[in-house]
């Protein structure tokens, strides 16, 4: 069960690791599937507007703000109260990209003059930053700025000076006299001490410390062309690597820089076509990406589903129903996910801020005699499930012959009822006469192996649970079908 979602295989060869859908499921660390932490808001008082940005602003004396943006605002939230105050107002642009630097954090939205904040005062950014710049990253002592006025165009401030970007020891570069053909400059990062510029369809890398003057260091060391990335806020860096979603997938920086080749395979591979879809559908360019390493996870907002990649395992998984248009981490491994008028925490229970979480897990189609093609007759099927002592309800129905698929399956569930372990199941002949545990009624245990009865047949059955509550967490481990196979 440690594959994860698959989008690339015939519903007759897919490998029984895989799974057809895991939402708001993935595969936990013990190779079960688990279903996924909730989070609650962090502030107690709505802002009214819809967040799409935020960040973790940190002192030198150590001290936090967790800041947001959205509806022309940007928002500071008191951790221990819930309070929220406003940093600034009136911004002509939604989302704000955010960095730090000497104590003052340094905000631009591509519609407004950069400008900044010290934990007490918001002002605009001195030295003559950029008037466009959309994108501010800090690299090696300087604040590097991407601009929509002139989008071959990256800009340095003077070393240790974050307000100052003519004279002195600022600069810039342009890159029509880097790149054989026009592109666009999309987003900036730093990838162990190498500088990366991230074009539409281009990569640029450069090493070095100064990028002007005498004392000058800064060479391309690696141009890589006809790849980049589909939008700013799409790359992140974790461990010793870095992925970039460009419009075919997620693809590892590091395997690239290694290679120097770009037909290495996607770390989005098993879901390629259907990632590409929702690239292409997502009009409204609605982009984020977060690193969650308590869950050993990469989290990737398209649009309306937040897409989870286990690089533990390898695997695919996929949040929906959440209310979330930006998500960004801190330093400490924090998740934060910005909602309509709140900024939720992510990893605290198992429930939507309060609301229901939908897990649904459908499993490859299994094939009872693969060679020979007979019919299978399931008789029963035991899980191992480990579980908080939570009362909730599981469902559980199987489809049989590649049914053309019911997203909901109205009507078809059987609600789980978990039958009593210590029984000889091959010698029940009345199944409604075994006691049961009612899980809405009764605790469920922290293991506890199930058997169900299952009826039907035919050559492959897929397996499809559910549970809606606020109940986790939550996990099946293992999987045991009785089949008699028999019959044309």
């Amino acid at each position: 069960m440690t594959g994860g979602e698959a989008h690339v295989f015939s519903l007759y060869e897919m490998p029984s690791k895989y799974s057809m859908l895991l939402q708001n499921c993935h595969v936990s660390p013990r190779g079960g599937i688990e279903k996924i932490p909730g989070f609650v808001a962090l502030n107690t008082e709505t802002t009214g507007v819809q967040l799409t940005s935020g960040f973790e602003f940190r002192l030198s004396v150590g001290a936090r703000s967790i800041l947001c943006a959205g509806g022309g605002n940007v928002y500071q939230i008191n951790e221990a109260t819930g309070a929220v105050s406003v940093v600034t107002s009136g911004l002509a642009g939604e989302w704000v990209s955010f960095t730090a630097m000497n104590n003052i954090c340094i905000m631009c939205n591509g519609a407004d003059a950069p400008w900044y904040y010290d934990g007490v005062v918001s002002a605009p950014l001195g030295g003559s930053p950029p008037a466009t710049a959309f994108k501010a990253h800090v690299h090696k002592g300087r604040v590097w700025m991407l601009e929509r006025a002139n989008k071959m165009l990256a800009t340095c401030s003077s070393l240790n000076n974050p307000q100052q970007y003519t004279g002195g020891t600022s600069g810039y570069i342009d890159f029509k006299h880097v790149l054989k053909r026009g592109d666009e400059l999309l987003d900036i990062a730093t990838y162990v001490d190498l500088l990366v510029f991230y074009f539409r369809d281009h990569i640029a890398i450069y090493s070095g410390q100064t990028p002007v003057g005498e004392a000058a260091d800064f060479q391309l060391v690696q141009l890589i062309e006809g790849v980049g990335v589909v939008n700013t806020g799409t790359v992140k860096a974790y461990a010793t690597d870095a992925v970039f979603l460009h419009d075919a997938g997620l693809k590892s920086l590091k395997q690239v820089v290694t290679t120097g080749g770009l037909t290495i395979g996607e770390a989005s591979q098993p879901i390629a076509a259907t990632l590409q879809d929702a690239i292409a559908a997502n009009s409204a360019h609605i982009y984020g990406m977060a690193h969650y390493p308590a869950k050993s996870w990469l989290m990737m907002l398209l649009k309306d589903t937040i897409w989870i990649y286990s690089y533990l395992w390898k695997a695919w998984g996929r949040m929906k129903g959440a209310d979330v248009r930006g998500l960004f981490d801190t330093i400490q491994g924090e998740a934060f996910l910005c909602g309509n008028g709140y900024l939720y925490k992510y990893g605290d229970g198992y429930s939507f801020n309060g609301a229901k979480i939908d897990m649904r897990w459908e499993t490859a189609y299994i094939a009872f005699d693969r060679r020979g093609g007979r019919m299978g007759y399931p008789k029963f099927m035991e899980l191992l499930l480990k579980s908080s002592g939570g009362k909730t309800t599981m469902q559980y129905h199987l489809r049989y012959d590649y049914d053309p698929p019911d997203p909901l399956y109205s009507g078809q569930y059987t609600t789980f009822s978990a039958l009593q372990p210590d029984y000889e199941f091959d010698l029940i002949e009345d199944f409604d006469g075994l006691k049961q545990i009612n899980l809405l009624e009764e605790e469920m245990p922290p293991t506890l192996r199930v058997r169900l009865p299952l009826f039907g047949g035919g050559k492959a059955a897929q397996i499809v649970f559910h549970n809606d509550s606020t109940v986790g967490p939550l996990e099946i481990n293992d999987i045991l079908l009785l089949t008699e196979i028999g019959g044309p």
